[in-house]
């Protein structure tokens, strides 16, 4: 059985990226005459595992270059909060799982999902989450600064993709909208785990293992950390750099292929 992947393409653009875009929505920016989402689903669409896209955002979505008429079917959304936008997007799939992806990783490729994906078979999780090793995201994007959390296991960054077991996922609402409130404050999501967690945060002593074992005493699920070496599942677009980078990288290949 295949899945259905979910893309979030609802945010507002009015932070950085609003300096150097008059779109309205972030999705919509565009990254060489393309809307930046467009490269996300172009690439979902070339993904054998998924059977069905829906892309959750404005109607203005419509508007742009993607073919709607395939396996891609647009869900208005009226809610400009991230947790709404999932538990839409969650509740047109009758998928045990879904892949759920932010729009605006237009680097994203077939590879990294499709490895990603392999590394999530082998256990049944509620939830899935890539890191990245920092040396990895070194490599590639060594003129950005990404935030990096150092583990025993190593020194890793966070993925813009998710795996996730819609029906029970959306039990789990209340902590489920804590953790997306406070997903750029680490401290404030080690409180959720405990003060033993806390402990072993500050002493360098917490590990991958120890996370999972601390989600499953609060959630009474399993949840996984999935290492990849894909930066470019970490490479999200919020500042005027970063889409410079990635504007760059698409005209670079374009003169490649020319």
């Amino acid at each position: 059985m295949g899945l259905d992947a979910i893309v979030l393409a609802g945010a507002v653009n009015d932070g950085k990226l609003a300096e150097v875009s008059e779109q309205d929505y972030e999705a919509l920016i565009k990254i060489n005459d393309q809307p930046m989402v467009d490269y996300v689903v172009n690439t979902l669409q070339q993904v054998e595992l998924i059977d069905r896209i829906i892309l959750v955002g404005p109607a203005e979505l419509a508007q742009g270059n993607l073919d709607l008429e395939g396996n891609v079917e647009l869900v208005i959304s009226g809610q400009n909060t991230l947790l709404e936008n999932i538990k839409l997007g969650l509740s047109q799939t009758d998928k045990p799982y879904s892949l759920v992806l932010s729009s605006d990783i237009p680097l994203i490729t077939v590879e990294a999902i499709e490895a990603f994906l392999a590394k999530c078979e082998a256990d049944r999780a509620v939830a899935y989450y890539p890191i990245i090793p920092q040396e990895f995201n070194q490599l590639l994007f060594s003129d950005t600064n990404r935030t990096c959390f150092k583990l025993v296991d190593g020194s890793f960054t966070g993925g813009n993709i998710f795996l996730l077991n819609g029906p029970i996922i959306l039990r789990l609402e209340k902590l489920l909208a804590k953790i997306l409130a406070w997903r750029k404050k680490p401290w404030k999501l080690a409180y959720l785990l405990g003060f033993k967690f806390i402990v072993k945060l500050l002493t360098g002593r917490l590990s991958i293992e120890l996370i999972e074992e601390e989600v499953y005493k609060l959630t009474g699920y399993q949840a996984k950390a999935v290492i990849v070496d894909y930066p470019e599942i970490g490479f999200d677009i919020d500042r005027p750099k970063q889409l410079m980078l990635a504007r760059e990288f698409y005209q670079d290949s374009s003169s490649n292929i020319n």
